[in-house]
């Protein structure tokens, strides 16, 4: 969000640990070609590059451009039987809007997250693809890329926004008030990351660390 890279320090069982469950909640197969829209410098791709290999699926990768190009992604993702689609909420809206309804890739599940949601995108997304799963991801590139997860069924019209959902597998999400204290329902407090994703710290920048890393004082819990 900043432009300059974290430097975060991700352990290699730390992200297998996210790939390895979001592949099994996706049901990933060899059978399915990922459509690797994200950059590699956005850590979104580490799932597309090393989640889809994991499962013996093919990535299929858009012609590299210099502005967004939705018509030419429907195109490519067409013409390669794209199955998953994992990206930012905006880019899946912006595939969805450049697609004529019935002439749409055979996508089958789309990842979204690191960014809001509209309440009117899942919608938007069933009027081309009717069947398709709609998952809500989010979390921290200091946590191995998502941390929760929501599978988007019917939107309520008074909601608004989706919800977060659930912590990942081994993963925890805790609210905390300012004294570190669970906050009860509906309390506002700041969400605290927790479990095997959590990451090292920050390359070359203990200071840093130390302020967002820490271990809870009554649970033990880093």
């Amino acid at each position: 969000s900043t432009g300059r890279p974290k430097g975060v320090m991700i352990e290699h069982r730390a992200a297998v640990n996210t790939l390895l469950d979001v592949n099994e909640r996706v049901a990933l197969a060899p059978s399915d070609r990922v459509f690797g829209i994200s950059s590699l410098s956005f850590d979104l791709s580490v799932w597309d590059v090393f989640g889809t290999l994991a499962a013996g699926a093919a990535l299929v990768l858009p012609a590299a451009t210099s502005r967004p190009d939705p018509v030419g992604w429907a195109a490519r993702a067409a013409d390669c039987g794209a199955t998953v689609w994992n990206s930012v909420p905006a880019l899946a809206q912006m595939l969805a809007e450049a697609t004529e309804p019935g002439a749409a890739p055979p996508v089958r599940a789309f990842l979204m997250s690191g960014d809001w949601i509209p309440t009117t995108l899942p919608d938007l997304l069933r009027s081309r693809w009717p069947d398709v799963r709609l998952i809500a991801m989010g979390g921290a590139t200091e946590a191995s890329v998502w941390s929760n997860i929501h599978e988007i069924d019917e939107v309520d019209p008074a909601w608004p926004s989706i919800p977060y959902g659930v912590p990942l597998r081994n993963q925890t999400m805790r609210v905390l008030d300012h004294r570190l204290g669970l906050c009860p329902p509906w309390a506002v407090g700041r969400i605290h990351i927790g479990g095997s994703g959590l990451s090292r710290g920050y390359w070359a920048d203990e200071e840093r660390t130390a302020e967002r890393y820490f271990h809870h004082p009554d649970t033990g819990e880093r």
